[in-house]
C-alpha cells in the first residue's frame, strides 16, 4: 500500500493536504470557515500528543489518502472522512474505551452542525473500530472504513516493522516488554483466528494474505 506512511511529524505539503481535506469535508455541511478552523485546531492538538507514536496525524493522513483512492466505492465519502478524523481523537493506551469516548467527543463537537442521521452513521463507523467488525455488515462504508484502518497490516515489511514498533512505543511506558509481548501476541492471534481480516472485495483479494503473513511473522519475533 503505497499510501501508507508512519512518522511523528508530517511535511508541509502533507499538513496542507490534511487541512484542505478537513475544510472540504466540513465545508460540504456548510459549516463556516472560522468554526472549521477551530475544530481543526482541536483535532490537530489531540493527534499531536507526545504519546502518540502511531495513532497520530500520520495515521489520519494515510487513511484520508485511502478514502480518496477508493472514493467511487463509498456511499457517503464525507461521513467516512469524518469517521477517519474522529475515530482516534481520544486515545489513551491505558484505557479500553477509546472508541466510545471518541464517538462521544465527535457527537459533542459536531451535533450543532450535523443532522441526526449523519451523527448516528459516523458514530457507528467509529464504534466499529472497537472490535474491528462492522456494526452494519452489509454497509459499504463500514467495510471500506475498517479496511482502511487495518490496511497497515498488509504493508511491506519495512513499513510494517515501523508500525509494530510504533504500537509498542505507545504501550511500553505502561508495561514491561514481557507483559506487552504477551498481550500483543493475544491480539495478533485473535486477528489470525478470524475468517477474514478485511470486508471489502478489493482488500479481501489484495491484502488478506500479506496481512496474515505479517501477523505470523510478528508473533514469531515477539
Amino acid at each position: 500500500m503505497e499510501d501508507l506512511i508512519i512518522k511523528i511529524s508530517l511535511t508541509d505539503d502533507e499538513e496542507i493536504y490534511l487541512k484542505k481535506r478537513f475544510v472540504e469535508t466540513l465545508g460540504s455541511y456548510e459549516i463556516k470557515i472560522d468554526k472549521i478552523e477551530k475544530l481543526y485546531d482541536r483535532l490537530y492538538f489531540e493527534y499531536s500528543a507526545w504519546s502518540r507514536h502511531y495513532h497520530n496525524l500520520s495515521h489520519i493522513y494515510s487513511l484520508l489518502k485511502l478514502s480518496e483512492k477508493f472514493r467511487s466505492e463509498l456511499n457517503n465519502p464525507f461521513q467516512v472522512d469524518l469517521a477517519i478524523w474522529f475515530h482516534d481523537v481520544v486515545y489513551d493506551s491505558s484505557k479500553k474505551d477509546n472508541e466510545l469516548q471518541s464517538a462521544f467527543l465527535f457527537e459533542e463537537l459536531m451535533r450543532s452542525y450535523l443532522g441526526k442521521s449523519d451523527i448516528e452513521q459516523v458514530k457507528s463507523l467509529i464504534l466499529s473500530t472497537s472490535g474491528h467488525l462492522p456494526l452494519l455488515p452489509e454497509d459499504n462504508d463500514h467495510q471500506y472504513f475498517l479496511d482502511f484502518d487495518l490496511a497497515i497490516l498488509s504493508s511491506d515489511t519495512e513499513i510494517y516493522n515501523i508500525y509494530s514498533n510504533a504500537i509498542r512505543d505507545e504501550y511500553i511506558s505502561l508495561f514491561s516488554f514481557f507483559v506487552y509481548n504477551n498481550g500483543r501476541k493475544k491480539v495478533l492471534k485473535s486477528f489470525l483466528g478470524r475468517k477474514t481480516l478485511y470486508f471489502s472485495p478489493f482488500f479481501k483479494e489484495n491484502c488478506e494474505l500479506k496481512a496474515r503473513k505479517n501477523l505470523e511473522r510478528e508473533i514469531g519475533i515477539l
